[in-house]
């Protein structure tokens, strides 16, 4: 007993550390990845610089459920063929110890609990958080988002702005010119300087000594007024968030609705901690190999494995969706075949030999008739 706690403490270690470089290292890859495209988005005046950082970890965390269980089924496919590779299993199984899954479906579950409370709660209210603040930055990404020296169209593109320098410590713009295109009129504004407020949800630009020139459509003559301070509404309200995506919804109002889409999205996260457990159980088998094959030589098969069974459970989410298939079968038919696939893997060698069996029963039926119908066709002729 003693040695088993040993030996799974030894397996633990390697389990944990190697989950935390492959952690460190695909959170890198993604973090690399949603960075440059929100720096796109900056650079173009879609994207108030200010907000990356916040923008990016609210959508990390949403994430990482996604990431998580694939790092921890790497790492015990690493771990385990490591063992294998160094024949640390084969001495075990020579002491009549074998591998110890009990104590990798513990650290699985343990796993699992983490990610449950990612999936269930910390994830919707992340995407919660991250659609209020996108929509919030919708509004203001129309005017704050928009470059010096650059021409920028706001108002669903009914109005043109141009900023010649912005000084974003003390909020001045100086040299601006606005062209708004209404229904019945143009509208240019030019002004030395400007700023922008927020009042009562509304988004403000405020211009200081400048000029307005109005026509009407039909005629060519301007009416020109001159003004020290002149404000214009951006007609978008901020904090306006009407909580239609789903990922944003809270679990407990997914659990007692019968609506298709919010059963699809709840059968959904229940099924990313179970994965992680059941990934755990598969990595056990998946990961036997001789000393020749090497350490990684079932890391191919392991990804493999993984993006079939994440997109067979996309695929499932979709069909619940459309009401292809009925909620009581949902999700849960993917998780029943990975479990068929772990039970095969498991019996494997009892599956050879009943295969072999059944192959040889085949193969003396074959002969029997062969033999058989040739000595009918001798006694015939």
């Amino acid at each position: 007993m003693e040695l088993q706690l040993i030996i799974s403490r030894y397996l633990f270690r390697e389990v944990i550390f190697t989950l935390l470089a492959l952690t460190i290292l695909l959170l890198l890859i993604y973090i690399s990845h949603r960075f440059m495209s929100y720096l796109v988005q900056a650079s173009v005046g879609n994207l108030p610089a200010q907000f990356i950082l916040q923008l990016l970890g609210l959508r990390l965390l949403s994430d990482l459920t996604l990431i998580l269980p694939l790092s921890f089924f790497l790492a015990l496919l690493l771990a385990l063929g490591r063992l294998y590779k160094d024949n640390e299993i084969t001495a075990m199984a020579a002491c009549g110890i074998p591998v110890p899954i009990l104590s990798i479906v513990s650290l699985a579950t343990i796993f699992a609990i983490f990610i449950a409370i990612l999936s269930l709660v910390a994830g919707p209210w992340a995407e919660k958080q991250r659609g209020i603040l996108e929509v919030q930055l919708s509004t203001v990404a129309e005017v704050g988002g928009i470059a010096a020296g650059r021409f920028k169209e706001f108002n669903h593109g009914k109005g043109i702005f141009y900023v010649k320098d912005i000084d974003a410590e003390k909020n001045i713009m100086s040299d601006l010119f606005i062209q708004l295109n209404l229904e019945h009129k143009q509208v240019i504004m030019v002004a030395k300087r400007g700023y922008q407020i927020v009042q009562n949800g509304e988004l403000f630009i405020v211009l200081m000594n400048g000029n307005r020139y109005e026509r009407q459509k039909e005629h060519l003559n301007y009416t020109i007024t001159q003004f020290s301070e002149h404000r214009i509404r951006v007609p978008r309200r901020l904090n306006q968030y009407k909580g239609e995506d789903i990922e944003g919804f809270t679990t407990q109002k997914l659990w007692f609705s019968e609506e298709l889409a919010l059963q699809a999205e709840l059968q959904w996260r229940i099924s990313l901690p179970l994965s992680v457990i059941l990934l755990a159980i598969l990595a056990v088998p998946l990961s036997h190999t001789n000393p020749r094959q090497g350490q990684y030589s079932k890391i191919l098969l392991g990804i493999l494995t993984y993006l079939i069974y994440n997109n067979l459970l996309n695929v499932a989410k979709k069909w619940i969706e459309r009401g292809d298939i009925p909620p009581i079968i949902g999700i849960w038919w993917v998780h029943f075949i990975l479990i068929a696939i772990i039970l095969v893997l498991f019996h494997l060698a009892f599956f050879k030999e009943l295969f072999y069996r059944g192959f040889n029963l085949i193969y003396s039926l074959f002969l029997w008739c062969f033999e058989t119908l040739k000595k009918q066709i001798s006694m015939m002729r």
